[in-house]
Order: structure tokens, then sequence, then C-alpha cells
């Protein structure tokens, strides 16, 4: 195996998660030849050369709680080990803001992948979203003294908790690098009514969205699902397919209902770059500065049955075609490529 200069530790380095494609991206674009690169994951082994990879090991694919709360440390450890060693490292993900205990662990020296998360302003109805509310922004602020203390710079996958950053630290971030993923694809032939991403999440608004999917497969339309396994008569589900597939997938599909826990999600971006008419909850309609509100819209996802009336209104309706300022968009990624060739 080549002697590797660079070393990678992303928990989730897959083709059919979020997490995996954006920690993808970020190496694809953060790290140019000649460098190679090693990454370990939870599940694989890579070697990154030449904007190529190569295989080193492959697991079983794992999601649970060692995988997304233990195993992040153990990153931390082979970072440390490879620091020592003189080599250049790189903490991708997991890594959400709250985590404090990563961001005091790692090496003053190492590269911080894409910042995750958001800020809870509904109600408490559990532990989770207590959680949530109450006690993630004083983990924010500890995360954030950590942060601008040991590291040069600090990339957010999105903007969403810009409004927590000192402003005489906003010059030292990068936010919306998941806008990296959109790109405008051909329009094809529409022949799937309804697309659904389904992850077990507490801020994923799975209840809403299953509610949806029953009242709409009584309608006789063609629903496609992704993701989670989903067990439904009439309804056809593609478990962790890889991006590729799935924006095929998207290319036929007519409408889409997003997740209530992210504007700018990968999965949403996709259904834009695919010309899918979208649905989303309505404490985002003040996010919106890259689309034409006849896009896609609000809905209240604390009102199930109003929200289905809506779109099932919208269905006896012309399809909107999905507007996107282009230039915006242009001029965003240009300054995020910007920001990182002059990292």
């Amino acid at each position: 195996m080549k002697k590797y200069n660079t070393f990678v530790w992303s928990s989730d380095y897959e083709t059919f998660t979020g997490e995996g494609l954006l920690a993808r991206c970020f190496v694809e674009n953060y790290f140019k030849s000649p460098e190679i690169i090693k990454i370990y994951s939870n599940n694989n082994k890579y070697l990154f050369l030449k904007e190529k990879y190569f295989l080193l090991e492959k697991k079983n694919y794992k999601n649970n709680f060692l995988a997304k709360y233990l195993y992040p440390f153990y990153g931390v450890l082979l970072i440390w080990y490879n620091h020592i060693k003189g080599k250049k490292t790189c903490y991708v993900n997991y890594l959400p803001l709250w985590n404090f205990l990563i961001f005091i662990s790692l090496p003053r020296s190492t590269i911080l992948g894409p910042v995750t998360g958001s800020i809870y302003n509904d109600k408490i109805y559990n532990l989770s979203t207590f959680f949530r509310k109450i006690v993630f922004p004083f983990f924010y602020f500890i995360s954030l003294k950590i942060s601008f203390f040991k590291f040069k710079q600090v990339i957010f996958s999105t903007d969403n908790l810009k409004k927590i950053i000192p402003k005489n630290k906003i010059k030292f971030c990068l936010f919306n690098f998941c806008l990296l993923f959109y790109s405008k694809r051909r329009f094809k032939y529409k022949s799937i009514d309804f697309l659904f991403y389904i992850r077990k999440h507490p801020l994923k608004s799975n209840l809403f969205l299953t509610y949806i999917i029953k009242k709409l497969s009584l309608l006789n339309l063609k629903i496609v699902i992704v993701g989670d396994e989903y067990n439904q008569p009439n309804i056809k589900n593609y478990k962790n397919i890889d991006r590729k597939k799935l924006l095929y997938l998207l290319d036929k599909t007519k409408y889409s209902v997003m997740s209530g826990d992210n504007f700018y999600s990968l999965f949403f971006l996709d259904c834009i770059s695919s010309n899918v008419f979208t649905y989303l909850s309505k404490r985002f309609k003040n996010n919106n500065v890259f689309f034409n509100n006849s896009s896609f819209q609000y809905l209240n996802y604390n009102k199930h049955n109003l929200s289905f009336f809506k779109i099932k209104n919208q269905l006896n309706q012309k399809k909107n075609k999905v507007y996107v300022n282009e230039k915006y968009f242009l001029k965003e990624k240009k300054n995020i490529l910007n920001f990182l060739k002059n990292k």
C-alpha cells in the first residue's frame, strides 16, 4: 500500500446516507492531488488518490448507538496516533456542534469537516426535544468557544447556526457547504407521483410523513420510499440506495414532502436539482433566498389533515416548475470553492 500523508476519520462514509455523502463531498473538494489520503470510517477503509477511491477493507454497515456516539472517540484516538506520526489529520464527521467533547479532544492542527446542527424553537414534547431546546444551546456555546480558540476556521454544512456565531468570528466561518450538492439536471418524463425519504430521527417529522403517505396511498398514486424499511402495500421501498440511483428516481418524480429538521437538507437539494415540486414545513418560510415560492408550498406539520388536503388540492392543479436563482447559486458555490482553495 502506498504511503499516505493525510489521515481522515469519518464515522460515516457511505454513498447512501446524508452524513456519508457530505463527508465525501468535503474530502473530494478540500484535498487536491498529489495528497495520498487514508480514510477510516466505522465500516470501511479507503485510500483516496488522484480523485479515485481504492477500497482497503469493507464491513457491514451499522448505524447504532455505538457507531453514532462512541466510535467517534475511537476516531479521535486514531487522529492523535497519526498526528504524533507527523501526518496531516482531518476529522470529517460525526461532528454536531453540541458534541463539545470532540472539539476539545482533537489536536489543534486537525482539519474539521462540515459542522452540523440546528436551533430547535418548537415545543418540548419529550426528553429529546428538552435537550435540544434547553441543553444544546449551552453545549453550542462551549463548542464555539473551543473551536475559535483552537482552529483557524470552521466550516458549517448549512447556515442554521449562523445567528449564534459572534459577529467578530463570522469572517472565520464558511456556511452552506451543502450547496455544493446542487446541480441542475435535465428534466424527464415524470412517472412517479411522490417520493419520500424516511429516516429514524427525533426531528424528522416521521409521524407527519407516515400520515401523509397513508392518506396518499388511498388515492391510487405511485409512491416510492427510500431510506429505512417501510412496509405498506402498493408502495415501492428502496433501502439504502446510493445517490446515483436516488437521483435517477427523483428525475422521474413529481412531488415530495420534506422532513421538518433542516431546510437545506441534501435530499431537498437533490429534489430541487431534479425539478421535484416540494412541500416544506412553514417554519422554514423565511429561510428561502434561492428559490421562487411557486417552486414549493409550506405546510403546518402540526395539522396533519389540513396539510393532506392542501397536497390533495395541489394534485388537481397544473404542476409548477421549480425556479432557481441560478446566478445566486453559482455565486455561493464560487465563494465556497474559493474559501477552500485559500484555506
